[in-house]
């Protein structure tokens, strides 16, 4: 049976995503210095810059596979919000990439191809 805390964390996610998905199509873009950018894309970079000391953390304690992780994570979200056919493509293979290593499936497919 699911535990409480992950029907928290579901909850606070939802709503994340949500608040998100409102300011996102209240304001689809941002003027800074003179230059528009899309919100979206500006709230990925913004993202990605606030995980940059998790990711620099795990590769300073040897954990490289999570700051592999997260480093595509943070590289491939503001791509995918673009507005460039290419970089949207190529960010959500970055996402699906962080995806794949935090499940271990090289790990897995490798095991059931050396049986």
């Amino acid at each position: 049976m699911p535990s409480r805390d992950l029907f928290l964390r579901l909850g606070i996610l939802v709503v994340l995503i949500g608040g998100g998905v409102l300011v996102i199509s209240s304001a689809p873009t941002v003027s800074i210095g003179g230059y528009t950018v899309p919100t979206g894309f500006t709230a990925g970079v913004l993202g990605g810059f606030f995980l940059l000391p998790a990711i620099v953390s795990h590769y300073r304690e040897g954990e490289q596979r999570e700051s592999l992780q997260w480093g595509l994570f943070a590289i491939g979200i503001p791509l995918s919000l673009t507005d460039q056919a290419v970089l949207l493509w190529i960010g959500l293979l970055a996402i699906l990439g962080s995806l794949g290593v935090g499940w271990k499936i090289d790990r897995r497919i490798r095991g059931r191809i050396s049986t």
